[in-house]
């Protein structure tokens, strides 16, 4: 008996170390990356150990590496069942469910991730990403799609390139079939790089360069506009070993006749990280690349370098917009203004998607956009290129295909056929930030949504011309629904067209193109006065300062009339702006809590406090009886009272950088001031100029000067007398806003609202 135990235990315990042991050779192959490898040692390790976690999830990751999908949704499922405390097991069966074209069981797998882990933004991202999906598949398609004949093969081929009569691209078929070798990672052939000239159909496929040719990975290619200078991915032979991770690195090569020589290694390249896929600009002075070096945001990265004198400059993240904690490939650069590339961490359908963002005021305009169906699929889609403007080249694993990666063109067909339309919401003459809108179509669904900035303007992208929408304002408060208005703008800002109001917070309007609107009339607001005060507040608990929300504030007439609301900043302030001066205003808060209300000059200088009765409301009044105040009718012959030197904006007398020639649209703002000055006899105007703070002390106090008695010099050149008009400036020593922002930045919008002319209602003796 003692004999037969020792025999099994002996067993037990062999068994155990050889699974052991199989699971450390697996482990080995996993961590070089060579995943046929690892996942038949991983199979050895489960066919002892059927429930070994490990081995589950790593097979099942090696499998998802491979794009072996099927096998992959296979070891996730149960890997989910042996180790459901593990949130990448959801995350992961969940994209290869996707990929396997399951997007209602991927939604599943979503959903318990962020139900396990609701802080998880990535899970929350692919949860949406579903209904994303329904969504899009609803909408016309842009693309026509087709596979490419006579190129492709058995193996895997991508990355075309338009060039000359021909196309570049790269492909795992063999070029030496005598010295025949295979990629660790695939246990496929190595990739080189091949073209084929078109006539009406692409001719025999054939080596592009021996000068360029390896052993191992060449390709993907980029070529400078002029055809002379070539960038392109290498693997070479020092780099791989048995023990190590292989890395790529980008080389460039000039032309000489039908020869590449010249052939160097670029500065940015490494033995610790991989550089790949290059993309040259169109002018030569950009390249962009895919790196998993240090510092990024997760898997692969795009990177930029820019072309100096002494080389390349350092290579330049693209930023947390643009890369994800998941793969960011395959970059390309159109017209210098819009970056294609393929991710698999935005979303989308599933594998790698193909997207665009573009380049505009020397930023990225994000979001990044989903180029769609039938471009993009639940496979991986990428590899775009372009050989006009509306067509080109992708490349894409989905079914239906001839080998493991295809190449696919593309007519983007509906191109000319978008239009997008600008405009901005209006509320008794103020503009209305953070107001939501949905723009509809002429089926009543919701296509778009947006905000309203702090000036209340909005645009919408991508709608069909000559079709009928509707603006929906999607907000609770009546008043603002019943009595906004909705202004569409041409390419400057400039109202053109009041869009039709259709009911209570309902518009439409029909989409023309951009042209249409340019060349239109501006509407003339005459409605609006003159002589508007801005009030400037701050709300608190104990102390100024004593506050971190940002809460909605609304200012409230006389009658009762919500005539404006406003948000506060992360100390309480606020600002409304183009009031009446004369009226007795209530501030409304949205929640109470015990807060006071404080108003301030435009220099944060309290002036007064507003007077708290009933739940969440303040009343003010400006005109106090301590002020010696003036009654004067206002150029639309309202009868108004101000208070005798207090200051009133005039926001539209602006200058060109360092002039002072009053242009048109001052005029215009000017000849109101006139009219108030003939039709008050007994009152006279202190007009002040201000700049910013660019330019020396000396300068802007000269320049504010000379800017000041322009307008005096055409207000008098109207027969307004001399003795009603003073002209002073006082260069940057008044500013109402930060010229720099805390970080020591420049600040655009507070240098802008610096350079303004103010003046002051005087009695004229």
């Amino acid at each position: 008996m003692f004999i037969r135990i020792s025999f099994i235990i002996s067993i037990v315990v062999f068994s155990t170390t050889n699974c052991l042991g199989q699971l450390d050779r697996a482990n080995a192959f996993f961590q070089q990356e060579n995943y046929p490898s690892a996942i038949k040692q991983y199979e050895k390790v489960l066919k002892k150990d059927n429930n070994n976690i490990e081995a589950t999830q790593k097979i099942a990751f090696s499998y998802k590496k491979l794009k072996d999908y099927t096998n992959a949704e296979i070891y996730y499922k149960k890997a989910v069942e042996l180790n459901p405390d593990e949130p990448s097991n959801y995350l992961y069966y969940g994209q290869v469910l996707k990929n396997n074209n399951k997007p209602k069981e991927a939604k599943q797998q979503f959903q318990k991730l962020v139900d396990k882990h609701p802080n998880n933004l990535v899970g929350k991202m692919l949860l949406q990403s579903i209904d994303d999906i329904a969504k899009w598949e609803a909408e016309d398609k842009s693309f026509e799609v087709k596979l490419v004949e006579n190129i492709n093969s058995i193996y895997s081929d991508f990355c075309a390139l338009a060039y000359k009569d021909a196309v570049i691209f790269v492909s795992e078929r063999q070029v030496d079939f005598v010295n025949e070798k295979t990629n660790s990672y695939t246990n496929r052939p190595y990739l080189s790089i091949f073209y084929s000239k078109k006539d009406q159909h692409f001719e025999k496929v054939k080596e592009f360069s021996n000068q360029l040719s390896t052993e191992y990975h060449d390709g993907p290619v980029s070529i400078s506009s002029d055809g002379n200078t070539i960038f392109y991915t290498r693997s070479v032979k020092g780099e791989l070993s048995k023990k190590s991770v292989n890395h790529s690195k980008i080389y460039q090569a000039t032309a000489k006749g039908s020869k590449w020589t010249n052939i160097t290694a670029m500065p940015f390249n490494s033995d610790a990280y991989s550089v790949a896929h290059p993309c040259i600009s169109s002018d030569g002075k950009t390249l962009f690349f895919t790196s998993n070096m240090p510092g990024g945001f997760g898997g692969m990265d795009i990177y930029m370098v820019t072309k100096t004198n002494d080389g390349w400059s350092e290579p330049k993240n693209l930023g947390k917009d643009i890369n994800t904690s998941f793969d960011e490939v395959f970059p390309y650069f159109k017209n210098d203004n819009t970056l294609y590339f393929a991710s698999d961490g935005h979303g989308g359908y599933g594998g790698l998607d193909i997207y665009s963002i573009v380049y505009e005021n020397n930023q990225w305009k994000i979001p990044v956009e989903n180029l769609k169906a039938p471009l993009n699929s639940s496979a991986d889609d990428f590899g775009i290129t372009f050989q006009d403007k509306d067509t080109g080249y992708f490349s894409s694993n989905r079914a239906g295909g001839v080998g493991s990666d295809d190449i696919y063109s593309f007519k983007w067909y509906n191109v000319l056929e978008q239009t997008s339309i600008t405009g901005v919401l209006s509320y008794n003459k103020l503009s209305t930030d953070g107001a939501s809108l949905l723009l509809v179509d002429e089926n009543d669904q919701v296509i778009q949504t947006t905000k309203t900035d702090k000036d209340g303007n909005f645009k919408f992208e991508k709608l069909k011309m000559d079709k009928n929408y509707l603006i929906k304002i999607d907000e609770d408060d009546q008043t603002l629904l019943e009595k906004s208005k909705i202004y569409l703008t041409n390419e400057k800002g400039e109202k053109v067209v009041l869009a039709n109001r259709l009911g209570s917070g309902k518009f439409n309007f029909k989409a023309l193109p951009y042209s249409y609107y340019n060349e239109m009339k501006l509407i003339e607001e005459v409605d609006e006065s003159l002589l508007t005060i801005n009030i400037f507040g701050q709300v608190y608990k104990k102390l100024p300062g004593d506050y971190s929300n940002e809460m909605n504030i609304f200012i409230i007439d006389e009658e009762g009339n919500i005539i404006g609301r406003a948000k506060t900043d992360k100390d309480g302030k606020f600002v409304f702006e183009k009031l009446s001066p004369d009226e007795v205003y209530l501030f409304k808060l949205e929640e109470d809590d015990d807060m006071n209300v404080i108003l301030l000059d435009e220099n944060g200088k309290v002036i007064d406090a507003a007077k708290k009765f009933g739940k969440n409301k303040y009343s003010y009044k400006r005109l106090s009886s301590d002020k010696t105040i003036i009654t004067l009718i206002n150029e639309i012959d309202e009868v108004i009272k101000i208070a005798e030197n207090e200051n009133f904006i005039i926001s539209k007398i602006l200058y060109d950088y360092d002039s002072y020639e009053i242009n048109e649209a001052s005029k215009k703002e000017l000849d109101k001031l006139i009219t108030i000055l003939q039709k008050n006899k007994d009152i006279g105007v202190e007009l002040s100029s201000h700049t910013d703070d660019i330019g020396s002390e000396k300068f802007n106090l000269t320049l504010s000067q000379k800017r000041a008695e322009a307008a005096v010099e055409y207000i008098l050149s109207k027969g307004i007398t001399k003795n009603k008009i003073i002209a002073k400036g006082y260069g940057k020593s008044h500013p109402i806003a930060p010229n720099k922002l805390p970080n020591g930045d420049d600040n655009p919008e507070g240098r802008a609202k610096n350079r303004r002319t103010e003046f002051k209602v005087i009695k004229v003796k």
